[in-house]
């Protein structure tokens, strides 16, 4: 499936320069993992100068390395401690003919290492300078050994100044200090490997371990991203400074880490982003381009416009890393501004982490979100209208002052209180005018919505709201069933009242689980129903809005001549398969490289549904999800279901169409026995049940039609002789 970019030697013959200022004839393995080590269990803290030759560690244990428990790739076993101490000697024969040094650590869950008692690396704990005490704990809980599960060490560059400072001829010491992540951890590793790049072809140490590949052919079409920390682990907030450099050479050209920058070649703040995300080994990075003084600055990266925020996301859960484009790339092509992105492929502190995508971060610019600028001091007439950005997404992480929460006069059908939280301009900047201004309208549009009169073509809902750009919102989430459509990183933003200052949705925002990658909603993983009903807290308090607008027969035709119009264009099955194909194709051999150092393939990671034992599976099982989906919408599109079906709208009732059960929303005034009946088009009973109820207010049952034959039906509620309500249905099987 995969065409494989093989790059021939005439082709790397341009690079020659580069590869040879490296000087490296062969690579060495000056210190191995399976050498006898002298180790230090860190029940206390181990005597000073321990990291430093001439230290006497005739008392410490010995052992082969690598030493440590849990994650059976320890050649000495330990007990559950919090830290291990570790020295290994070594001789260098000749310090000249040492060009490049490499220290690989497969370690679990920090660590810092030191040559002849310099720090010369470090990854998940304390500061860069400062050595950790025996019992300070890893930073992150979520590093795992690599090499148990066929990865390669995290891999760390010896800077050559540090070889020409620290390493000399005769005898040296490498020294370790690990780290556990807590005292109920249940494993420590420290397998560590120090190879040496060798300039003549004298042979004086061990061969590397066969996992080990020569740096300098590590070539790649995609774009190459490479990051320095200095030492600092990247932590979830604030962002930490470190340096970035981007080789991209254009199309057909190989890309080498040795290489000079073409984009970019200076500081960054970066950050981990992402919420549930967070907790996969690979993470997603937020960064800010910055100067020398820290200072904000900007770059137009990969093709992309000029800016200075950039999202490197990380594919993880999603195996076919496609997902996500495959969304931006038909949301751009349905007209409006999606974030752009190019794939590439990332190297941190040294260590090749996988493919990811750098993407545009959704904000206000002239080459992304289009609207107007809006000052702290814009707080009167059209001034104040316009531009603002929001979102609903989860709040529970963040404080009561970084987003507004609507409480509209009109209620609909058990509806949400939402809340939206500041994009732009950012809480910290956006004046309490602005502030009362994006609440106020935003509770009058809902209000208006929910209102007996929004179909109004003047007065109701289209006053507020851009239909256009609701109807392809919709498009997209219907066509990919997103678990979280309506509700998570849903985006809007409105203009000044001068330039169309109506509520439009969008951008499009993460799409890691959608097309049947989930596992806890059946509903989100089926291809044969629609999302936009399930707004209710059963199904996890989505917006109504678009299930109210489906009540409105304009706005419906208006989704279904969209669908239509899209599918004979980008949306249509061999367009969307072509797109899948390509996207393939380009990635070539990336995609082996990415699952080589994430061994994930064939093994379930939250919350796939389907694992497929190949990546060729993995595409496999997207293309027929979205085969099926969108056949399924041809059918159905001109029969989507309006919410309220009628004028009686006093329950509401869910899934529709109705397989096996439904439920029932309503509400009791007074306890006591409910009937549920159900007819035939015919008028004929084919169901009938009584259900006591024992309390008031809002109301939730559950019915079981039995075996009915596929068709439409009606379902009343009564109360006595009263009816409560009652709705149309689809018994589907």
């Amino acid at each position: 499936m995969r065409r494989r970019f093989i790059f021939l030697l005439f082709i790397l013959a341009g690079f020659s320069v580069v590869l040879r200022a490296q000087q490296a004839d062969h690579w060495e393995a000056i210190v191995s993992a399976d050498e006898i080590w002298s180790y230090f269990l860190g029940y206390s803290q181990p005597p000073a100068g321990w990291n430093a030759p001439g230290f006497d560690d005739s008392s410490w244990q010995t052992g082969q390395g690598g030493i440590g428990y849990g994650d059976d790739d320890d050649m000495t076993v330990v007990p559950n401690v919090p830290s291990i101490y570790l020295r290994r000697n070594f001789i260098i024969h000749d310090t000249s003919v040492i060009t490049m040094l490499y220290l690989f650590v497969d370690f679990d869950d920090g660590f810092v290492a030191y040559l002849n008692g310099n720090e010369i690396a470090r990854a998940n704990i304390g500061t860069p300078g400062i050595e950790p005490a025996f019992n300070e704990y890893a930073i992150l809980d979520s590093y795992e050994a690599r090499l148990p599960s066929g990865g390669i060490p995290a891999r760390f560059v010896i800077e050559k100044q540090v070889i020409r400072e620290f390493l000399k001829e005769g005898e040296n010491l490498l020294a370790l200090q690990v780290h556990n992540c807590n005292a109920e951890s249940s494993d420590l590793s420290s397998t560590t490997f120090l190879i040496a790049g060798i300039s003549d072809e004298s042979h004086n140490y061990s061969d590397p371990p066969q996992w080990f590949r020569d740096p300098r052919t590590d070539f790649t079409h995609l774009p190459l991203i490479i990051i320095d920390t200095e030492g600092r682990q990247i932590v979830n907030d604030p962002k930490i400074t470190a340096r970035m450099k981007i080789i991209d050479n254009g199309p057909g050209n190989p890309n080498n880490q040795f290489q000079e920058a073409t984009d970019y070649d200076g500081y960054i703040g970066i950050e981990i982003r992402g919420q549930s995300s967070q907790m996969f080994p690979k993470k997603s990075y937020s960064i800010e381009l910055r100067t020398s003084e820290g200072d904000e600055t900007s770059a137009a990266l990969l093709g992309m416009p000029k800016e200075e925020d950039w999202v490197l996301y990380a594919p993880y859960s999603d195996k076919t890393m496609l997902r996500n484009a495959l969304t931006f790339y038909l949301g751009s092509k349905m007209g409006d501004w999606q974030p752009r992105n190019r794939f590439c492929e990332v190297w941190l502190n040294g260590d090749y982490i996988g493919v990811y995508q750098l993407m545009e971060r959704i904000k206000r610019d002239k080459n992304r979100v289009d609207i107007s600028k809006l000052n702290p001091d814009e707080t009167e007439g059209d001034d104040l209208t316009g531009g603002y950005i929001i979102k609903v997404d989860k709040t529970d992480d963040i404080g009561p002052e970084e987003y507004f929460q609507i409480n509209p006069k009109i209620r609909f059908n058990y509806s949400e209180r939402y809340r939206f939280t500041y994009v732009y301009p950012k809480y910290k900047n956006i004046a309490d005018k602005q502030k009362s201004y994006i609440r106020k309208f935003i509770t009058d549009a809902e209000s208006t919505l929910n209102s007996d009169s929004f179909r109004d073509m003047t007065e109701g809902f289209r006053k507020y709201f851009d239909t256009k750009s609701f109807v392809d919102y919709q498009i997209i989430q219907e066509f990919c069933n997103n678990v979280d459509g309506y509700r998570y990183s849903t985006f809007f933003y409105k203009d000044k009242d001068s330039k169309d200052g109506r509520l439009h949705a969008g951008p499009l925002w993460d799409f890691d689980l959608a097309y049947g990658n989930e596992n806890y909603t059946d509903f989100n993983l089926a291809t044969d129903t629609w999302l936009y009903p399930k707004y209710l807290e059963f199904y996890g308090h989505r917006l109504h809005w678009w299930a109210r607008m489906m009540d409105d027969f304009s706005y419906r035709a208006s989704f279904a001549a969209r669908w239509k119009e899209l599918r004979k264009g980008p949306f249509s099955t061999d367009s969307i398969m072509n797109y899948i194909d390509n996207t393939i194709m380009y990635l070539g051999e990336s995609v082996d490289r990415n699952f080589t150092r994430w061994p994930i393939i064939g093994r379930y990671v939250w919350p796939n549904h389907f694992v497929g034992n190949s990546y060729e599976e993995e595409v496999d099982y997207l293309k027929d999800w979205i085969s099926r989906r969108v056949n399924w919408m041809d059918v159905n599109v001109m029969v989507a279901e309006s919410v309220s079906g009628s004028a009686d709208n006093d329950i509401v009732v869910f899934p529709n169409p109705v397989r096996d059960q439904f439920g029932m929303y309503f509400n009791l005034k007074n306890p006591g026995m409910v009937r549920i009946v159900i007819t035939n088009l015919m008028g004929h009973r084919v169901h009938h049940e009584e259900q006591v109820l024992e309390t008031v207010g809002d109301q939730y049952i559950e019915v079981n039609p039995g075996k009915q034959t596929p068709g439409f039906y009606v379902v009343q509620l009564f109360r006595g002789n009263r009816l409560i309500g009652r709705k149309s249905i689809i018994i589907a099987r």
